[in-house]
């Protein structure tokens, strides 16, 4: 019996045999692709296992190892008797009788299941078609035109050997592959089979010789777009056949079938395209270690980077060789189609790397080859005339936006489902897709757009307009070396890691070590330091100290990384803060293990950071300069600018200096609270570098002082103060003791401010480094440190009312010193070699110390130094909002109630007040409201709910004149009064945050605020989104006011807002215009991409939509949160929806430095829950732990820039349960209806009225929903309440 290859399905349902249990065994295949497809050493390419077969596939090629005997003697046996079996043979003989789609080339349209047709052998005279963009050229002068001296002497050499005979051409397989022969009777049909090439053959040349004219038929414009090049294909040899082991390997390999399938869709495609691109397949590589961890999740990498990931020489990717043989025998795939296949892998390669090079880019070249095209029925001439209703192969030529890149329509098909389909090029890359006609339109009304609001640019100012954007972009401290990097790597779960840049003179590691330049200018090479997502790999040498499963892999992996800002970010860490890195570790949901080599990762970053810092000169040619050099090099700037480390650091055993430092698990307990954190020291590379060298290899001491390439006006810090908080437990507890007496080296100013301040105190005026002013600074701090140790003895004989007022006095004393010296440094004059920055931040630190040594000594139980409190007032359940509102009264009980499952009310030091009395709610209305709101506004909103009738809830509040901008902001009689003691609320916090009575401040109001400005719907939102007064605004601004006006006189207040919206109103209120008293930072969702560009010709109102409106219209309150107008501002759009990891990432790499930078004297968070993932809204992934996470961050960055002086405001969040049985009159209840219990906290006469369908979305909430994030955020603030 012979089986033709074209019997070989090609489809999961008929890869084997039948479903009685017989089996086509898999003997041992190529030792070089063994690593490549070894999934699972146990599993089986056949269904037989409930018969006992089951077989190792570790693929070992027939080909070129001999395989096991008793391997090769089953499988024979196995596949004869499988293959004489009645039913395979009719089965196989219905695959062969089927009708094909080989006359409709439609991709979309064709259905699964074409079969590979014979492998066509070339004629002896048939001329090798080369492509200059004109005409087809014989061989003599493909040889004769050969790109190098090189490639034309491999085309003289195929011209002599190329076969003569069918016999030559296909010659027969060694003993060791016919041993292995699928059937015994094979060699009775070759002849027939030999018969069938000759004539494929002859046919595919006929073709060929017909296709001269193609490229006349292509505009010449067009033909230089797609970049025709001349492609020297010579004689190449047909491909061979697979065989049933090759179809099974190859199966196996791209997990393919139904014993391999791992997705919805892992089948063959029907047509040879589509199973051309299978290379791009995502496979997964760890399903060992999945069948011993069923809860861990798989690793997916593309199949062609992974087989090419194992390659060890220039022939070992059979698994792409595989695959181009089978696309090569399929029915249907056009003859220039498989001269490209089989030249791709005869072409000569030096390396597995240069061979990936060549396949990847026939793959490309087939998507737009004229040819190709022509022959697979795409209509490549522009018509002068349309062709039907659709205008056909007129819009040839072309050109349309598509996905936001321009891009040529190069080709044309009919189709029956769509009427017919284009195909497009992108301008600079050259990747292909397909337009349907509506697709089709849409890009070409996106390109006039453009073009009217964007005059076009001339030929002599073309160029890269896909990558334009990606040229130029850069990252701060690229001259460090130093940045955070998304790896290509899939197990790395997408997570920004830090990565050394290597500069362009150290070119790209190939597989063989060897080094070659970047190939594309939009591509850096890094290297990630300390990656955790190698440790699965078995292969890979374990390190001898490695104490936790994650650090098993190498210490540094090589990757190639595209440029851009969603995968390379600014590293800002300039020292190892425990701390912080513990905070941020949370946000990456990776496993606790995984921390000890997140901060191995930063321990190196952080010490080559420094490093280079300190002793490495840097670049100083201008930005053009280093972009002329990236464009010699073909390179990118970053690689241009980053610094060219030595050898000698680079090959530092790392492995055995950090296993000798701390290991996470021996660290002390977090240092929250101290303004300097939990720090370790930074690993001193220059010390080590030296230490190499004489006398100190010799263990002598060198009497020279190191040299630092930095000048004094650049040193990045402020020189180390002896003074810092102690380095050990011990000297900690040492440190607390001696505070507790009252002798004089306790307050000795040098307990306050460093020695490099108290330098600058005594110098003398005739110093040539003193500095004008600061003397008498110091004598204002000496005096404010006596005054502090005066109150202390006698506040023991004070009442609480006296003792209140005293602590009251001495901080606000203390904070106004602060801002004077701030004034007095900035107007001085500073010596060269003296920074300025430097002695301003350590007097801020100065003051800040004895801010916190009066809280810790004047405090007392409810009063001071570890208090939380959290405020609210009945009165704000006077706005009661319309049905179907998100914005639903039982938000505030809710919020109570979350809050006393954190302590308020049950712990002492952990207030609950529930009172706004009547001078903040007197201040609120008459003073801090018309400074935040324009007094047309406030009258008008006054006037209009004075109106309302008292019985009356759910009226629009603030829509205009015309009716419009009111849908979403409803409100009752009570409203004002509401929205009053909600800002009355938030200045009572100020006030008893920023005189120390206590450390944080949790304000349960609503209605929110963050979405109400200066006046109606501000920054042209369509609504005021919920929001009638701007309590966050308000509050900066009371805490901003002069003493003389009534305010606390801060100088710098920051508002950080973490609602899933971007708060429009509180930027609009405080930074319209650039005020150095303010910063703004909103997290929120949205972005360019969501809510439409300046550019696309469409107006505002059409991006935007109201607050929990369809989300196709962009994100309320639409563009004004995408960018951020000066340095006062800082708005990060996350995307479509907040995730943990985005969040966490932004709040560490990009908050933190800024907040740290602007150094404010209180944080002010507008904290909304609405980013939850239960949220109705929907546009969040939160849970409530990483809002707890969110609040710590907030707390470090306070207690690092001012004492832990921080409050909140709530805002948004609407995932609270139904709290009052329904009351439908025609959905009956049920008996599976839950409510939330808010107890007493719920008032009596409080309805909870939620249309059915909303009801739905809510029960989720009841596993964890608003109440929960109001509990995790007051709890974080507990535990953030100790100043030390």
């Amino acid at each position: 019996m012979s089986i033709d290859q074209d019997q070989l399905p090609p489809n999961k349902e008929s890869s084997c045999p039948d479903d009685k249990g017989d089996s086509i065994a898999v003997g041992e295949i190529s030792s070089s692709f063994t690593a490549a497809t070894q999934f699972d050493k146990g599993d089986t390419v056949n269904k037989g296992q409930d018969q006992g077969t089951s077989e190792n596939h570790g693929l070992k090629s027939n080909d070129k190892d001999t395989p096991d005997p008793v391997a090769a003697e089953e499988s024979t046996s196995s596949s004869s008797e499988a293959l004489d079996k009645p039913n395979d043979s009719t089965n196989m003989k219905r695959q062969l009788d089927s009708p094909t789609n080989e006359d409709n080339p439609s991709k979309r349209s064709k259905p699964q299941g074409e079969t590979p047709e014979p492998a066509p052998k070339p004629a002896p005279e048939t001329p090798s078609v080369i492509m200059n963009g004109s005409s087809a050229v014989s061989k003599p002068e493909a040889a004769a035109s050969a790109d190098s001296p090189s490639e034309q002497m491999d085309v003289e050499e195929r011209s002599k050997s190329a076969p003569t005979s069918a016999d030559e051409a296909n010659p027969s397989p060694p003993p060791s592959e016919q041993s292995d022969a699928m059937d015994v009777d094979e060699t009775k049909s070759s002849s027939s089979d030999d018969e069938d090439n000759d004539a494929g053959a002859a046919a595919n040349a006929q073709s060929d010789d017909d296709l001269d004219f193609t490229f006349d038929l292509i505009d010449p414009a067009l033909a230089g777009v797609m970049k025709l090049e001349d492609m020297i294909i010579p004689k190449v040899e047909p491909l061979d056949r697979l065989t049933f082991r090759d179809l099974a390997e190859l199966e196996a390999a791209l997990q393919i079938g139904d014993h391999y399938n791992y997705g919805e869709d892992d089948g063959w495609k029907g047509d040879w395209a589509g199973n051309l691109d299978l290379f791009r397949k995502e496979v997964v590589v760890n399903k060992n270690y999945l069948n011993t961890q069923p809860s861990a999740k798989p690793i997916r990498i593309d199949y062609c980077d992974w087989v090419a990931s194992n390659a060890r020489n220039k022939n070992d990717l059979r698994g792409l060789e595989l695959l181009f043989r089978y696309v090569y025998h399929m029915k249907g795939t056009p003859s220039m189609a498989k001269k490209i296949l089989a030249y791709a892998l005869q072409r000569p390669a030096q390396s597995s790397e240069e061979r990936l090079d060549i396949i990847i880019k026939a793959a490309t070249r087939m998507n737009y080859d004229p040819i190709v095209l022509k022959q697979d029925g795409w209509t490549i001439q522009k018509t002068d005339n349309p062709e039907g209703p659709l205008g056909g192969a007129i819009y040839i030529g072309r050109r349309v936006m598509w996905q936001k890149h321009e891009a040529v329509v190069v080709a044309y098909i009919p189709d029956e489902t769509y009427g017919g389909l284009w195909k497009g090029v992108f301008l600079e890359d050259l990747d292909t897709f397909d337009m349907e006609p509506g697709e089709l339109q849409m890009g070409l009304k996106k390109l006039e757009n453009k073009t009217r609001q964007k005059p076009t640019r001339s030929n002599a100012q073309s160029g890269s307009t896909r990558f334009a954007a990606t040229a130029k972009f850069t990252v701060p401290g690229i001259e460090n070396g130093i940045i955070l990097a998304k790896p290509t790597n899939r197990a790395s779960k997408g997570i920004m890691w830090p990565a050394r840049v290597r500069n362009v003179v150290e070119g790209k590691l190939t597989a063989d070590g060897k080094v070659r330049r970047n190939s594309s200018k939009n591509q850096i090479h890094v290297i990630f330091l300390a990656p955790f997502w190698n440790a699965q790999d078995a292969s890979v040498s374990k390190m001898s100290n490695a104490t936790d499963p994650y650090s098993v892999g190498p210490l540094f992996e090589y990757d190639t990384i595209e440029v851009s800002e969603y995968n390379i970010q600014e590293y800002t860490h300039n020292s190892i803060s425990i701390e912080q890195l513990e905070t941020g570790f949370k946000f990456l949901g990776l496993p606790k293990g995984v921390f000890a080599r997140y901060l191995d990762s930063h321990r190196l970053a952080v010490s080559l950071k420094a490093y280079s810092l300190k002793h490495m000169s840097k670049n100083r040619d201008s930005e053009d300069q280093l972009l002329a050099s990236a464009s010699l090099t073909e390179s990118h700037i970053l690689s241009v600018k980053a610094p060219i480390f030595p050898d000698v650091v680079l090959m530092l055993p790392f492995d055995y200096i950090l296993s000798k430092l701390t290991h996470p698990s021996e660290l002390a307990a977090s240092s929250l609270g101290n303004d300097e954190d939990n720090q370790e020291p930074v690993i001193d590379i220059d010390a080590i570098v030296h230490s190499l060298s004489p006398p100190e290899c010799f263990g002598k001491t060198s009497q020279e002082p190191r040299i630092s390439c930095l000048t004094p006006e650049a040193l990045p810090s402020s020189p180390d103060p002896n003074f810092t908080p102690a380095k050990s437990a011990k000297r900690a507890l040492q440190l607390a003791s001696e505070e507790n007496g009252d002798t004089d080296a306790v307050w000795s100013i040098n307990r306050f401010a460093s020695d490099f301040l108290v330098g600058l105190f005594q110098r003398e005026s005739v110093d040539d480094y003193s500095v004008e002013g600061v003397g008498q600074l110091g004598t204002l701090i000496t005096n404010l440190v006596a005054k502090l140790r005066q109150t202390c003895s006698a506040y023991p004989g004070y009442g609480m009312h006296k003792k209140v007022i005293e602590l009251k006095k001495m901080l606000c004393q203390c904070l106004l010193i602060k801002g004077h010296g701030e004034d007095c440094i900035e107007y001085s004059s500073i010596p060269h070699g003296v920074s300025k920055v430097t002695i301003i931040t350590e007097w801020r630190k100065a003051c800040e110390r004895i801010y916190k040594r009066a809280v810790s000594k004047l405090s007392f139980t409810g009063v001071g130094n570890g208090v939380t409190s959290v405020i609210t007032d009945s009165r704000c359940n006077g706005h009661i909002t319309q049905l179907g509102s998100f914005e639903r009264p039982v938000r505030l009980p809710a919020a109570i109630k979350g809050a006393k499952r954190a302590g308020a009310g049950r712990d002492p030091n952990v207030l609950l007040l529930t009172e706004v009395e009547d001078n903040y709610y007197n201040m609120a209305e008459n003073v801090v409201i018309p400074k935040a709101h324009k007094k047309t506004y406030i009258k008008r909103l006054k006037t209009k709910i004075q109106s309302i009738p008292p019985d009356q809830k759910g009226v629009p509040l603030t829509d205009d004149s015309d009716g419009e901008g009111g849908d979403d902001t409803m409100g009752s009689r009570g409203s004002y009064a509401a929205a009053v003691v909600g800002i009355g609320a938030s200045l009572k916090a100020v006030d008893m945050v920023v005189t120390g009575k206590c450390v944080n401040v949790f304000c349960a109001i609503r209605p929110p605020g963050h979405h109400a400005g200066l006046e109606l719907r501000p920054m042209q939102a369509v609504s005021n989104g919920f929001c009638l007064f701007n309590a966050a605004a308000c509050a900066a601004i009371y805490a901003t006011t002069p003493l003389s006006q009534g305010g606390l006189g801060l100088r710098r207040v920051c508002v950080i807002d973490f609602d899933v919206h971007h708060g429009n109103g509180t930027q609009d209120i405080l930074c319209s215009t650039y005020d150095p008293r303010y910063l703004y930072v909103s997290v929120h969702a949205g972005g360019a991409h969501i809510n439409g560009f300046e550019d696309e010709g469409s107006e505002d109102e059409s991006f935007r939509h109201l607050l929990g409106g369809r989300k196709t219209e962009g994100i309320f309150p639409g563009r004004c949160g995408d960018t951020s107008p000066h340095k006062g501002v800082l708005n990060i759009p996350l995307g479509q929806k907040v995730t943990a990891s985005a969040m966490g990432s932004a709040l560490v790499s990009q908050v933190t430095p800024r907040v740290e930078e602007f150094s404010p004297d209180l944080i002010i968070l507008s904290a909304g829950f609405d980013a939850h993932e239960n949220d109705p809204l929907g546009m969040g992934g939160l849970s409530a732990a990483d809002f707890g996470s969110v609040t710590e961050v907030a707390c470090q960055m306070a207690h690092k820039t001012c004492s832990g002086r921080i409050l909140s405001v709530l805002e948004g969040g609407y995932g609270i349960p139904c709290c009052r049985p329904r009351n439908d009159l025609f959905l009956p209840t049920t008996s599976e209806e839950r409510l939330l219990d808010l107890g007493e906290d719920l008032p009596s006469n409080m309805d909870d009225e939620v249309h059915y369908t909303l009801r739905q979305k809510l029960d989720k909430c009841h596993e964890e929903g608003f109440l929960e994030c109001v509990q995790s955020h007051v709890q974080s603030f507990v535990k953030c309440n100790i100043r030390k």
